[in-house]
């Protein structure tokens, strides 16, 4: 052995020999799997990811050793509106759009980004040392996959359980599509409330409406006020006078009304208002003639949209308020308000501003045709397979998020107006009648169709939609494969918990609804990584680290220029570089894999923000230069070539120590405490076998018991610290611990 640990060198060569090898026990009855969250071809993995891959990658190799057939699934995802941002923004630096190629040139580009961020991603996870057989790698736009995905939306869609509607979405105008709850974020700022005069028709009476938006009041249908609300009951059931447009607006009183919150009066905006659109619905309001009527026909209903697609005023906006960006009619509105003597005031408000998270954009409610899956049946039999026991939530406290969303889940939107993705299997004649099916030629057969022309839909499948079905097609399903016999439902899935919404609760139920199993046994929740000021990793903060940058080490010149090398914003680059000096003054040192995975196991705790902490991490280098350094010493030592001698009382106390603390490990190991079980880990090694019993050792001169005690704990070490561990077993035992 060398006398000084150099975990590069030891690191590069067992992470090609694990990446060549498959790991399995075959002949085993038991079976072990799990499916990576598949990460987004957007760039590189991530410390979040490095995070949760070294806690798979530790039950898989724990359960190997256990002696079951142990299965990791891996692959990636496509990531459609993520990755065609990161394609568009590379490509505007050169001046080109994606309209400027088209969509097959557009896509042809995709995929050639597709190919370097997949090729970087896939060395980043063998470096980690990830124990994955690579020749069942998956990704959610292959052959396979698409095979299944398309399945999936037709079977769905012919059992009646995906339809097409005009409704009210998140939208993004930057984008140009619907996005999902998970893409926007709330921004908390000040801003303004405005309270603005409606005349009431036939009278010199005003009533009094307070908004955030006062360019939306193109599109009001009705003023709602509550009929508990003595200020304003007589009034209840007149007609005002919407400005501007004249259109004629009903009084209704309803108990959703918050007397209390700026005049009591709300303006009802249901074609660009989530909460608006549910009491328009409830009245069936329409237009009719410039006035806006009440119904109790359910069909009836027709919200007013004032917004194209990237958000300028359309032509249900009069003179000279359309064709304009929305904040320069809110701008406008608010001019002409004052000149007509109706603005009363403006007031300083806390306001929450939903933005695209990919875009920073602010999210326009927007009606639009959109396909939707009907979830209330499917979540109806997740929730039960997680009543019953089937699925289990470690930490238990996270299936109360679970069920708080599935309690009051809304259909899912699945429709994404984008180019790269899986393309909706629907076809639309002329007259816009919509036929489902698995191709151009099964749909002419199934619905029976004569030569009409057909022309597909131009959206793609919103990626969660894919995603949803990741445990049973990465496995081959709808196809009867070993992996899929064997393997599926697997036993562990460890995600973090920003998604057990939008992928989790998703999984189970498109796992049930087609396999009639459950998708996964336990569920891992995981916290988030976070820097050392609790700030979440971001590229735009400039605080995002490369795992692979802590295992090598790196300059902060080169820290620098990672950090800065594709901010889009002026002046931000400058910003990152100043705080990156500040922090890494020298760059970062090399600590090694095996550090860096031991500092991940103590951070897995049952927190939801997890910070990490550069001292923690030197520590469990230190740690591994002590190991490095006691084989050392075990390896010359004069006795270490016999065996076990009961009659020694250090042997027998230290032989007891070692069966307490792998008992203890176990059952932490069991319980998803990794963080508890490094630590008995990190005692019983440092304080026990090192300080204690090899000093007494040294003492003595004396023990038949250093190798095999030794080999003993390297083995129970291995899935914690495998590279250090490998390296020491091959070259003192003359053999591998995982073959």
């Amino acid at each position: 052995m060398d006398k000084t640990y150099h975990p590069t060198e030891i690191e590069e060569k067992w992470a090609k020999i694990w990446s060549e090898r498959k790991l399995t026990n075959e002949n085993s009855n038991e079976s072990f799997s799990q499916v990576i969250p598949p990460p987004n071809v957007t760039g590189t993995l991530h410390m979040g990811h490095s995070f949760q891959y070294a806690i798979m990658d530790f039950y898989t190799r724990y359960n190997h050793m256990s002696g079951k057939d142990a299965h990791w699934q891996v692959g990636s995802d496509h990531a459609g509106i993520a990755t065609q941002m990161v394609v568009e923004n590379n490509l505007l630096k050169d001046g080109i759009s994606r309209s400027d190629l088209g969509r097959e040139e557009f896509l042809k580009e995709v995929w050639s980004w597709k190919n370097f961020s997949e090729e970087k991603i896939t060395s980043q996870i063998k470096r980690l040392g990830s124990t994955i057989d690579w020749e069942k790698y998956r990704f959610t736009l292959d052959d396979s996959f698409n095979e299944a995905v398309i399945k999936a939306f037709v079977e769905l869609y012919r059992k009646k359980k995906i339809y097409r509607g005009y409704r009210l979405v998140n939208w993004d105008p930057s984008l140009k599509t619907a996005v999902s709850d998970l893409e926007v974020i709330r921004q908390e700022k000040d801003g303004f409330i405005w309270h603005i005069k409606y005349p009431i028709e036939n009278s010199k009476e005003f009533i009094t409406v307070a908004t955030t938006r006062p360019e939306t009041m193109f599109g009001d249908m009705a003023i709602a006020v509550n009929p508990n609300d003595t200020r304003y009951k007589d009034i209840i059931g007149k007609k005002v006078l919407l400005p501007f447009v004249e259109r004629k607006l009903p009084i209704i009183g309803d108990d959703y009304v918050d007397i209390e919150f700026g005049t009591g009066c709300l303006k009802i905006t249901p074609g660009h208002d989530f909460n608006d659109y549910e009491i328009g619905k409830k009245y069936s309001l329409h237009e009719v003639d410039g006035e806006i009527k009440i119904s109790n026909q359910s069909s009836d209903f027709k919200p007013i949209n004032i917004f194209n697609d990237d958000a300028w005023s359309n032509d249900n906006v009069p003179e000279p308020f359309n064709n304009l960006d929305r904040f320069k009619v809110r701008k406008l509105v608010l001019e002409k308000l004052k000149e007509l003597n109706l603005l009363i005031k403006e007031e300083k408000h806390h306001i929450s501003v939903p933005r695209g998270e990919r875009s920073n954009i602010v999210i326009e409610p927007k009606l639009s045709y959109q396909w939707y899956v009907k979830t209330s049946e499917m979540a109806s039999k997740a929730n039960e397979a997680v009543n019953n026991g089937e699925i289990s939530f470690h930490p238990e406290n996270w299936i109360k998020t679970y069920f708080n969303w599935m309690n009051n889940i809304e259909d899912w939107c699945i429709s994404r107006q984008i180019w790269w993705g899986h393309r909706i299997p629907a076809w639309f004649d002329n007259d816009k009648n919509v036929y489902v099916g698995y191709d151009e030629d099964e749909v002419r057969q199934f619905y029976n169709l004569d030569n009409r022309k057909l022309s597909q839909d131009e959206d793609v499948l919103d990626t969660w939609f894919s995603s949803s079905l990741w445990p049973f097609a990465s496995m081959g399903w709808p196809n009867n494969t070993p992996d899929y016999d064997k393997h599926f439902p697997t036993s562990l899935l460890v995600t973090g918990f920003d998604i057990i919404f939008f992928w989790v609760a998703r999984m189970m139920m498109m796992s049930l609804e087609f396999t009639d199993n459950i998708p996964f046994k336990d569920v891992y929740v995981t916290g988030l990584i976070r820097d050392e000021n609790g700030q979440k990793m971001s590229k735009s903060k400039g605080n995002v680290i490369d795992p692979l940058d802590l295992v090598y080490g790196i300059s902060i010149d080169d820290l620098v220029k990672k950090r800065t090398a594709n901010l889009m914003q002026e002046g931000q680059a400058e910003k990152i570089e100043r705080k990156t000096r500040k922090q890494f003054p020298n760059g970062i040192e090399s600590y090694g894999t095996d550090a860096l995975r031991m500092t991940f196991f103590s951070l897995a705790t049952h927190s939801k923000d997890i910070s990490f902490e550069f001292s923690r991490l030197k520590g469990y280098r230190n740690f591994c230069t002590k190991i490095w350094n006691a084989a050392r010493f075990i390896n010359g030592f004069p006795e270490g070539n016999k065996v076990f001698d009961p009659k020694n009382d250090n042997d027998i106390w230290i032989n007891e120590e070692f069966v307490k603390s792998a008992n203890k490990i176990k059952r932490h190991v069991e319980d998803y405490r990794l963080d508890f079980a490094i630590n008995e880990v990190y005692e019983f090694f440092w304080s026990k076998f090192c300080d204690v019993y090899l000093e007494e050792c040294k003492k003595s001169g004396k023990t038949n018991n250093l190798r095999p005690m030794l080999q003993k704990i390297l083995i129970m070490m291995h899935p914690f610290a495998p590279f250090i561990t490998e390296e020491i077993h091959s070259l003192l035992f003359d053999a591998q611990i995982i073959e």
